[in-house]
């Protein structure tokens, strides 16, 4: 779906429920994957200068590579969504920096501002699981979002975008219990709740999830 475009989020009897605008771009992943082949190179370079003995060469490697890595994050614009209920807004999520890298927060807000609850996610964590961090509006750790195994989201990296059968499901804990469940193996995905959890947070939770990937 191409950015701009309306999403509609339906309700079990497929009764619109809530409608955002398509914010998924290649660009963010593209600029993290440089990022990080920056900072792989960077870091082999250092090792090697520090090895020689040379150590400006390996300071200014340090420095060059860490300072490319942020200014290619930099030029990734923020994210923001704001979901709609009719014409309505009823939740907004944005982002609270302009660099998502080496980890990126996104604050779920009503319109009026009142913080529902903070996202962290970590860049690393594409390299493996996909975990999201739940954290209220005192920022203490609340729950989290994580990919369902290890075997699972390497296969989503290699054939997810060619058959739904190989997407990854997400598990979502909220103050240590099981609360939910992002499907993604049917032919739509599919946010399933089971447990106590702000229905607000929860949305807005899968709405980045799913709407981040293009």
């Amino acid at each position: 779906m191409r950015a701009g475009e309306k999403v509609t989020i339906r309700g079990d009897d497929d009764a619109e429920l809530l409608s955002y605008r398509s914010f998924a771009s290649v660009v963010g992943i593209v600029a993290i994957v440089v990022s990080v082949v920056v900072l792989v190179t960077g870091a082999a370079a250092v090792t090697f200068l520090a090895v020689e003995g040379r150590a400006v060469p390996a300071i200014a490697a340090a420095v060059l590579s860490g300072g490319f890595a942020v200014v290619i994050a930099m030029l990734v614009p923020p994210t923001n969504v704001t979901l709609y209920e009719d014409a309505l807004p009823t939740v907004q999520i944005s982002q609270e920096s302009n660099v998502s890298f080496p980890s990126v927060t996104f604050v779920v807000a009503t319109p009026d501002r009142r913080v529902l609850a903070r996202f962290h996610k970590s860049v690393w964590s594409r390299l493996a699981r996909n975990r999201w961090s739940i954290v209220n509006a005192s920022d203490r750790p609340v729950g989290f979002a994580i990919e369902e195994s290890l075997s699972r989201a390497f296969l989503r990296k290699v054939a997810g975008k060619f058959s739904r059968h190989y997407e990854a499901n997400l598990h979502i804990e909220y103050h240590g219990k099981d609360v939910g469940t992002i499907s993604r193996r049917g032919a739509e995905d599919v946010l399933e709740l089971h447990g106590d959890i702000d229905r607000r947070v929860a949305v807005a939770l899968a709405t980045l999830i799913l709407g981040s990937e293009p």
